[in-house]
């Protein structure tokens, strides 16, 4: 009889590439994927802690799983990710049938920890941070049966800025790049396993080279040459076959001139950029610990735009944060305007647990002046997204078709700015860049033809 295992994750694009992770580390094991819960052996709840909102829906899941486990007591029900590292033992005790509860650090011993919960029958827990020397990077490429034009790979973890509002450092540590060459093995097979873009992963991929890596031996350490982000770009792009490079997340304060001036001359570079400003106050920004100001970030969107005109810029803002004047929010509504985003994420401000905004400062904005700020926000890049979009029509974008459309055509992907385009076409243009001329544009998507 098939052992099956269902993952449920939450949040940002490295739990999603760790969710994948796990799946081909339990089918390694034996296991094999199912969407029902209720059939599962083992069920697994990917998490994220980067707001509030996440939290709570992680809480709801496990409550949920509960009657199952009274049923099947058999399952190993665990939590993962973010959220398993900064509330792992207040998780135990609030759930005591959780049988898992790991970091993001030790996801390559989930088929180990299965085992264990299973024999013992006992909650397992795996929390602490791995020593730099000793960190894993995985690299399982998909398998065959998932058919990937797209991919995820990571080149570092962790964080070293430590913003005031953000956990990252206090659920992924402090930042380990990943030797380089391991990297370009990992996308030379990905290209030949017919993967046509890869997206490059990390809290702050700008830093990377600059921090601590982990390695083998100490031998190996000191041979290990050390490779800026724009040389590890380049190194990419001539080495391996794959046709298209994106990367998240960007640092304003860690974008060097060497990676705006990269897009100048590597046409395998997605013309889309990440720049999360967080706010257009200089005073919020010294108390977010941004390391940058207004005019700082200004200059480097500048630049970026000078190197490649046709780039997409998309940001994430934070409304309400501690100390936030309605001056403050001014110049954040301004600063929409005068970069004119393509598209941003934006929330209101949630203490986060051990971080500097949590234990220092006084959340003094009332909740529904930031539910109020947040809509005005949403409402004023939904005016300038509607502008991006038009501006579009009778263009030409190159477009990665990834599967069937909901609306406007029979297939759908994304432009090299990130845009999604739907289209008419056939089975046999799935999985390839294609030209589309953009003939309509949505609030949230762009409709186009084949053209040529």
């Amino acid at each position: 009889m098939e052992k099956k295992f269902y993952i449920k994750t939450y949040g940002c694009q490295m739990n999603e590439l760790d969710g994948q992770q796990m799946g081909r580390l339990l089918k390694g094991s034996g296991y094999v994927p199912t969407m029902d819960p209720e059939d599962a052996e083992v069920i697994l709840i990917n998490t994220c802690s980067i707001r509030e909102k996440a939290s709570h829906k992680v809480y709801s899941d496990v409550g949920r799983f509960r009657a199952l486990k009274l049923k099947k007591p058999e399952v190993v029900l665990g939590v993962t990710g973010c959220q398993a590292q900064a509330e792992g033992p207040y998780l135990q005790k609030r759930f005591p049938y959780l049988d898992l509860v790991i970091g993001p650090d030790h996801t390559a011993k989930i088929p180990e920890m299965v085992g264990k919960a299973l024999l013992q029958k006992s909650s397992q827990a795996a929390l602490q941070f791995e020593k730099p020397e000793n960190y894993r990077f995985l690299n399982l490429l998909p398998e065959e049966e998932e058919n990937q034009t797209k991919a995820f790979v990571t080149i570092m973890k962790g964080c070293d800025n430590f913003c005031s509002f953000c956990i990252v450092p206090m659920v992924r540590g402090r930042e380990v790049c990943r030797d380089p060459e391991e990297i370009l093995l990992e996308v030379q097979a990905l290209a030949e396993h017919g993967v046509l873009e890869v997206t490059l992963l990390g809290q702050n991929v700008n830093s990377y080279g600059v921090g601590r890596h982990a390695e083998d031996s100490p031998k190996k350490r000191s041979q290990t040459p050390i490779m800026s982000f724009a040389s590890l770009l380049s190194c990419i792009s001539r080495e391996s076959k794959i046709e298209r490079i994106r990367f998240t997340t960007s640092h304003p304060k860690d974008l060097s001139e060497e990676l705006v001036q990269e897009f100048e001359c590597n046409p395998k570079l997605a013309k889309h950029f990440h720049l999360p400003v967080q706010s257009g106050s200089d005073p919020v920004l010294e108390r977010m610990y941004r390391g940058y100001t207004r005019a700082e970030y200004m200059k480097k969107v500048v630049a970026l735009r000078k190197a490649c005109p046709d780039m997409a810029l998309s940001t994430d803002i934070i409304v309400g944060f501690p100390g936030e004047t309605e001056e403050d929010f001014a110049r954040t509504m301004d600063l929409l305007s005068e970069v004119g985003y393509d598209f941003i994420y934006s929330f209101s401000y949630s203490p986060r647990p051990k971080t500097t905004a949590a234990l220092y400062f006084e959340d003094d904005i009332a909740d529904g002046l930031k539910q109020e700020r947040l809509q005005r926000v949403q409402e004023l890049q939904e005016r300038l997204t509607w502008e991006k979009h038009r501006s579009l029509v009778g263009r030409v974008l190159d477009v990665l078709v990834d599967g069937p459309s909901k609306i406007g055509g029979t297939l759908s992907g994304r432009s090299s700015q990130f845009h999604v385009v739907h289209f008419e076409g056939g089975v046999e243009d799935l999985g390839k860049i294609l030209p589309v001329k953009i003939t309509q544009a949505g609030p949230n998507s762009l409709i186009g033809e084949k053209n040529g």
